[in-house]
């Protein structure tokens, strides 16, 4: 079987491409009733043998396969397909049975096999050289051709089609007559010769009529009646002698001709004798078109003698399937004598309509019904698909159209994720409302303010400017700082702490003699150093604020944001080294940029193994106002890798929420 991909729809044929298009690459084949790209049809079956075969291309006369869904009144209705292009064997070329009078002679039998052919004119005439049983006509077949000159070869004057060279019609096909030397009708005698003066003059004995039968003579009565047994040519009377013997025939014509008015029996010609009439024309009363000698009317030929034809009110049987004599085609029987069935072209009772057609793809279906939304087979011109349900959310609309966001439905067969998923659809273009116009549920985030519902959207994911991630307005006071408005936000209403209620920080002192280098914008990190360097590197905490300590690498790389400022090099938080010994989170050069996570600086920490002393006194310190929830037992702010609830420095949680090792130093 031919199988070819296919796209159920495509881009071009449906929609402008956008985010509201559908499109699905499914395995498709011949026989699922929708043509598709490499079919010229589909008829929905793989039955080979109706106008669409299983290859889905067009039945055609000449393609091999004999058709069976067609009446034989259809144009298109084949009786036999040899896939072939000879026309002289048993199925003609335009895929009719070979028959008799069809006008082509079978060349594929041998005479003696059933249905051989001599010849065939297709004419039902026996009076030419090929006869109606499609035999060479010949002298003494009974059948008298007409079609050739008395001095052509083979013209016949008559033939009766016997032996005998006695009666009126010679056994050469030419008719009797005196002078022959053949005793015919009516002949007392004929001696082959024209002398008057022998025994036998004009066919009658010399002593005919005296009332004795003497030699040459078969009969002599003496009387001048002529319509007695014995003629006055001394001949006894017989059927053909041109005389009508009283009591004993109907009529006597005198020649061999068997079909003008008087037979060979010296019958008058009448409808039903068998014997065909030729010497009428048809407007004349007597005339006959044929003469089959029974009363069958289901035959050929009328008990009338007229010829079958549809319409004559009598069914010819294998001709004909019904015959009501009238010319009603929405009856139960057509003017073409078929009955009336779905496919004829013919809207009966019952049907809604009927295009005699075997297309399933326009207004009216195979099954006579009227082509509608839903039957489970695409409308050319008028659906772009049809999927055979009622449900409304699927590909197919019960509009017969493809499903598409934006047109009010929202489509339900689909897993979110997959493509052409639709969580809504409200057939606007608002994006304001609970539905956007790609079909996705409002949401905070999507960057599109929901009325009545966000106050604000920017779908940044940022905390630091107008429009915060649970899409309110930033304010003093919400926890995070609003660069450019605010210089600090601790989320309280104390105002008498670090930050004020004004969002503007209260900027501590370095301690123990340091001296504050810079500030960093949000006022919640600082650069403290000791001006005489006597500092350890271990010991640069002590040089922040109080309550503050040395920032982690989280804290550093949240706040540092417009921290342009260069102060050389600084540390933070002290971690331990895989190995051994201790390091600081360090930062060179330029505070605004996010260093990567490290331990660059050696250091100790008393839970560190480290041969460390005191040194890098040089370095300022890196100090950072607590992170605002680190210490509640709970990891709930982004600063924070942990938070063990205790200010205990020497376990695996420092007291800044961030790891003592196990980072990657």
């Amino acid at each position: 079987m031919q199988r070819i991909l296919w796209f159920s729809l495509s881009c071009s044929m449906l929609l402008a491409c956008g985010d509201q298009v559908v499109v699905r690459e499914t395995q498709a084949s011949c026989g699922n009733g929708s043509i598709e790209a490499g079919e010229v049809c589909d008829d929905g079956n793989l039955e080979n043998t109706d106008g669409c075969t299983g290859m889905c291309t067009l039945a055609a006369c000449g393609d091999g396969v004999t058709r069976s869904d067609l009446d034989p009144a259809d144009p298109s209705f084949e009786a036999c397909d040899d896939g072939n292009e000879v026309d002289t064997d048993g199925c003609t070329m335009g895929c009719a049975q070979a028959v008799c009078g069809d006008g082509i002679t079978r060349q594929d039998l041998s005479e003696g096999q059933p249905a051989f052919e001599a010849c065939d004119d297709g004419n039902d005439r026996n009076d030419d050289g090929c006869l109606s049983g499609c035999v060479l006509a010949r002298c003494g077949d009974g059948e008298r051709r007409s079609d050739l000159l008395e001095s052509d070869a083979g013209h016949e004057a008559c033939d009766d089609g016997n032996e005998d060279d006695t009666d009126a019609c010679r056994n050469d096909c030419t008719e009797a007559r005196c002078g022959d030397g053949v005793l015919g009708p009516g002949e007392g005698c004929d001696d082959g010769n024209e002398d008057p003066t022998d025994d036998c003059a004009n066919c009658q004995p010399a002593t005919c009529g005296d009332g004795i039968v003497q030699a040459g003579e078969a009969c002599d009565d003496g009387n001048a009646v002529d319509t007695d047994a014995c003629l006055n040519s001394c001949a006894p009377a017989r059927c053909g002698d041109g005389v009508i013997y009283a009591d004993r025939e109907s009529c006597d014509d005198g020649n061999a001709d068997q079909r003008d008015g008087c037979t060979a029996a010296c019958e008058l010609a009448v409808c039903g004798d068998g014997i065909l009439r030729t010497d009428l024309t048809p407007e004349q009363d007597g005339y006959e078109a044929c003469d089959d000698g029974n009363l069958d009317e289901t035959d050929v030929c009328l008990t009338t003698c007229h010829i079958a034809r549809c319409g004559d009110g009598e069914v010819w049987a294998g001709r004909e399937e019904c015959d009501d004599g009238n010319d009603n085609d929405g009856d139960g029987c057509t003017q073409s004598c078929v009955v009336a069935r779905c496919g004829d072209g013919v809207v009966q009772q019952g049907e809604a309509c009927d295009d005699g057609n075997q297309l399933q793809t326009d207004a009216c279906l195979n099954d006579c019904s009227a082509a509608r939304c839903g039957d489970g087979i695409i409308h050319d011109g008028v659906e772009v698909c049809d999927d055979n349900n009622q449900v409304a959310h699927d590909a197919c609309t019960n509009g017969c159209q493809p499903a598409r966001c934006g047109d009010g439905v929202t489509r339900q067969d689909l897993a979110e994720g997959d493509l052409g998923f639709e969580a809504c659809d409200d057939a606007n273009e608002v994006q304001t409302d609970a539905c956007l116009t790609d079909c996705s549920a409002a949401q905070c985030g999507d960057g599109h303010v929901q009325a009545g519902v966000e106050a604000c959207d920017d779908a940044n994911g940022l905390q630091n400017d107008g429009c915060l991630n649970d899409c309110s307005v930033a304010s003093c006071g919400d926890g995070h700082v609003q660069l450019g408005v605010e210089g600090c936000d601790d989320g309280n209403q104390v105002d008498d702490d670090d930050c004020s209620n004004a969002c503007q920080p209260d900027v501590p002192t370095c301690q123990n003699g340091a001296v504050q280098v810079s500030v960093s914008p949000g006022g919640d990190m600082m650069i403290c150093d000791d001006p005489n360097n006597q500092t350890c590197e271990q010991d640069v905490e002590r040089l922040c604020p109080v309550g503050w300590g040395l920032c982690n690498y989280m804290q550093y790389t949240r706040r540092n944001d417009g921290w342009n400022e260069n102060v050389g090099v600084v540390v933070g938080e002290i971690h331990c080294r895989s190995g051994s010994g201790a390091g600081h989170f360090t930062v060179h050069n330029a505070l605004d940029n996010d260093e990567a996570f490290n331990c660059h600086y050696g250091s100790s920490r008393p839970s560190c193994t480290s041969g460390y002393g005191c040194n890098e006194q040089q370095v300022g310190a890196l100090c950072c106002r607590p992170t605002p929830t680190c210490g509640n037992g709970q990891v709930d702010h982004p600063e924070e890798r942990c938070d063990d609830g205790n200010n205990n420095e020497n376990d695996n949680c420092l007291n800044s929420c961030d790891l003592r090792m196990g980072q990657g130093c």
